[in-house]
């Protein structure tokens, strides 16, 4: 996102040798305060007594702000810094640790009870921020890139197209997603380890549907080691990983491995195998054991979780790929075909598809499945894309490219469709079923392929979606493919050295992602935590975060305690005029009338503390979202005069002429302008904390009648 581009620009400037002298001991205390309200609060209090820097001015929005070098300096300077707390200024953790600050950081919502954005009038249908129903079309919201060279992997948030954290790992890495889709799985065959990367996307259950979380990647404690692990396979919500140099595999849910319950099934000798968890079995590859050159399997036993072979099928000469097609069937690629191996009631049975040519030199090694896809798609050679179909026991070729195929997968939201990447540097989509190429694009420079092993880091795709992702080592960067009309995004991922693995994954519905192209200087709209951050609605709070702040400041300067006291003891009294002020005031809006339809979820506090529905409806019409489509205006003027209230509220962070036009369509009164998020300029009704809620209720009580 933006705000991270500028706290990386801070941070810049500050390691080119922009040192901060010390404070004189006798100097007025030096204080941040984040955001304007707060800063007046700092302000009444402490007086004269501080020397205060304000981080958000007047008509600023924290939700969007981009930290500039000055306020680095103000944070390396400060003795003391007054936050908001819950997630209301996401920026400020990168800008304190860019800017080598040691001030304490007093976060003033301490000790009041945070409401949940989910309470305020949020219809739980699945639609709005973060919410979906199950079984909703799902994508990952974050991609995770690993460089050929080095143990390096980095995450890249998917909404904003920005690396948002890296971590370094053992070796180089392939990764895969976990079941779940929250977790990436890095195994390093040269490193002897797998890792597990958390994308910090959880999908939390909530009533009937679901939220997404947008928390912090993460780097787990856990990890998975055995000597060359090498092929990742997932069935249902079991994983295997085999590991070459031990001829065993490790097997576990997330659940299970999270809990330190993971089982090893160990085959008669180290080989490049295996493994597919089938439940209380798993299907292991089964290594020549009269030829111990040969490295690849020959078959597959079924063996029990205790390593007991319960059946063996030795028809699959030189082993290499699997997929699952089904809940009970397995293809594994063989030299002279594709096994199948399907489950039977309480055994397994064997079915054996023959190649779709006769010639010795080409052979399936890579297969793919996916839920919903009547063929299994495969490699056959170089050049050629095969189609099995196990129903039919068919294989027959798709096309044959006229460049070797070098990556190649299902379709993201379409399985009757797969999507190719050839060595010329060309993305094909292909109709699976008759071969069509129905659309080529080049998408980077012609490469060649390795003559054997990984001799040099490649071009790689991941599909997520309608969207592929392509890698490009040379510039070390990625760019993004629509895949319905293959236009390549102009935006490049940035992500350096030579990126050659990728997954996608933190699962959400692809609502989430937004539009995958911003423009140059386009806002993207802010997140929210779990819970609402707007606690100086309710000017009960404000004596709350009065409080905090008076007793930083008696702490942190014991001298001047008088004054901080005095002054609190003061500016509480005003509160609690305040407060009966509005008290009286919504006492004389009819009770029916008691509804702010708003713009954004701000109002929550000051709608449970006095009695209003708040509804954030018109929050698509706020300066930080595109502005709605037509048919969205007319869903929201249809909200509104179901509503049945007199008028609507635009605040400091809308767009005020769209706001009149949804007003003027829905047959009621736009009301005055109210401040939100920030205080208005001097000599504006919304000057100061106290001003500007006499202003808004004002407002409110004026319009609602």
């Amino acid at each position: 996102m933006r705000t991270m581009r500028s706290v990386i620009v801070v941070l810049l400037l500050l390691s080119l040798g922009l040192v901060l002298p010390a404070a004189a001991q006798d100097a007025p205390l030096r204080v941040v305060a984040t955001y304007s309200i707060l800063g007046d609060l700092v302000q009444n209090i402490a007086g004269d007594a501080v020397e205060l820097t304000v981080l958000v001015g007047p008509d600023g929005d924290s939700h969007v702000y981009e930290p500039t070098p000055q306020d680095a300096v103000a944070l390396a300077e400060a003795d003391l810094i007054f936050e908001n707390g819950l997630e209301f200024e996401t920026w400020l953790d990168d800008l304190y640790t860019a800017s080598g600050s040691t001030a304490t950081r007093v976060v003033v919502s301490d000790g009041i009870e945070p409401l949940a954005f989910e309470g305020h009038d949020h219809e739980h249908e699945g639609e709005g921020d973060g919410g979906y129903m199950e079984g909703e079309p799902m994508v990952g919201t974050r991609l995770i890139v690993n460089d050929y060279e080095s143990g390096t992997v980095q995450i890249v948030d998917l909404r904003s197209n920005e690396v948002i954290a890296d971590f370094e790992l053992t070796a180089a890495a392939s990764l895969y997603p976990s079941p779940s889709g929250r977790y990436a799985f890095a195994v390093q065959t040269n490193g002897g380890i797998t890792n597990v990367i958390d994308s910090g996307v959880p999908a939390l259950p909530h009533d009937d549907h679901f939220h997404t979380d947008f928390g912090s990647p993460a780097l787990l404690d856990v990890a998975i080691e055995g000597t060359t692990p090498i092929h990742y396979v997932v069935h249902h919500d079991q994983i295997a990983i085999f590991h070459d140099g031990d001829g065993a595999a490790t097997i576990f849910t997330e659940e299970d491995l999270f809990a330190g319950e993971t089982v090893t099934v160990t085959t008669a000798r180290p080989h490049h195998g295996v493994a597919v968890p089938m439940g209380d079995v798993v299907l292991m590859s089964a290594p020549n054991m009269e030829n111990a050159d040969d490295a690849l399997p020959i078959g597959v036993d079924v063996m029990t979780l205790d390593g007991e072979i319960v059946q063996s099928f030795p028809e699959c000469p030189g082993l290499h790929g699997e997929a699952a097609y089904s809940d009970t069937g397995v293809a594994f690629g063989c030299a002279d075909g594709i096994l199948l191996v399907e489950r039977d009631g309480e055994t397994l049975v064997l079915r054996k598809i023959a190649n779709p040519t006769d010639n010795p030199d080409l052979r399936t090694g890579t297969l793919y499945a996916v839920e919903g896809a009547p063929y299994l798609i495969s490699n056959y050679g170089q050049n050629t894309i095969v189609r099995v179909d196990p129903v039919a026991g068919t294989a027959e070729i798709v096309i044959e490219a006229p460049a070797p195929v070098w990556r190649f997968s299902f379709h993201g939201e379409d399985p009757s469709k797969l999507v190719a990447l050839t060595i010329d540097g060309n993305l094909h989509v292909i109709d699976i079923a008759t071969g069509a190429v129905e659309g080529t694009v080049q998408v980077v420079d012609p490469f060649l392929a390795p003559a054997s092993g990984r001799a040099a880091a490649r071009p790689t795709f991941v599909v997520n979606g309608h969207m592929a992702y392509v890698s490009e080592p040379l510039p070390g960067d990625i760019r993004g493919v629509n895949l319905e009309t293959l236009e390549i995004s102009e935006e490049r991922i940035f992500v350096g050295g030579k990126p050659s693995a990728l997954a996608a994954f933190g699962m959400a519905p692809e609502s989430e992602l937004g539009e995958h192209e911003h423009a140059e200087g386009e806002d993207h709209a802010h997140e929210h935590g779990e819970f609402d951050p707007h606690i100086w609605h309710d000017p009960n709070n404000a004596v709350v975060m009065v409080e905090n702040i008076r007793a930083a400041l008696v702490e942190a300067d014991a001298a001047n305690a008088d004054t901080y006291n005095a002054n609190a003891e003061a500016y509480t009294a005003q509160l609690t005029e305040l407060d009966a002020y509005i008290r009286e005031q919504v006492a004389t809006i009819p009770e029916a009338n008691h509804i702010l339809v708003t713009s954004h979820d701000t109002f929550g506090y000051f709608g449970d503390e006095y009695g209003f529905e708040i509804s954030s409806a018109l929050e698509s019409v706020s300066t930080e979202a595109a502005d709605p489509s037509a048919g969205e205006i007319a869903d929201l003027v249809e909200f509104i005069q179901a509503e049945g209230v007199p008028a609507i509220f635009a605040e400091n962070v809308t767009n005020p002429d769209l706001m009149q036009r949804i007003a003027d369509e829905a047959g009621v009164v736009l009301a005055p302008t109210l401040y939100t998020d920030a205080l208005g300029q001097a000599g504006t009704p919304g000057a100061t904390y106290l001003e500007m809620m006499r202003y808004n209720v004002d407002v409110i009580t004026t319009a609602l009648q």
